[in-house]
């Protein structure tokens, strides 16, 4: 089963479209994976790492990721409002149909949340943050010219 994640931070905007601070992008499949992790080193100009992630660790993350998001909300309307507060979004996408998104592809907007999720589901969302961003942190280690 092939996969693609991606962690954005920067997802909500105002009078202008939102400034993306840190993209991470990890693509693979159970032999094994790459990470790409671009963070915003001053106005426009991106830092650009990437590193391969073994088969153990992708696995894990992927089963985990699946797992626990099948269980939390998405905003309603998608893309309306940044509902878990963190100004961050994740988007999971695999070749045997799974998919979730939390935050539009172009960011959110100011359209209020028909769902909103509790403070423990919150708390879920934000451990999953810290574990894409230290798949990010520990495997896109090369530096991209």
């Amino acid at each position: 089963m092939s996969f693609h994640i991606q962690l954005t931070e920067g997802i909500v905007g105002g009078f202008k479209p939102p400034t993306v601070k840190r993209v991470i992008e990890i693509n693979g499949d159970p032999s094994g994976g790459f990470v790409q992790q671009s963070t915003l080193e001053g106005r426009d100009d991106y830092r650009v790492q990437n590193g391969e992630i073994t088969s153990q660790e992708i696995n894990a993350l992927v089963t985990d990721l699946r797992s626990t998001l099948r269980v939390l909300p998405t905003e309603s309307p998608a893309g309306g409002e940044d509902i878990y507060g963190f100004d961050t979004s994740i988007h999971i996408q695999t070749d045997d149909g799974f998919e979730w998104r939390n935050g539009g592809p172009e960011g959110c907007t100011h359209h209020e949340s028909k769902t909103k999720p509790t403070e423990e589901q919150k708390a879920i969302f934000q451990e999953l943050i810290s574990k894409i961003s230290g798949v990010g942190q520990r495997f896109a280690i090369k530096s991209v010219s």
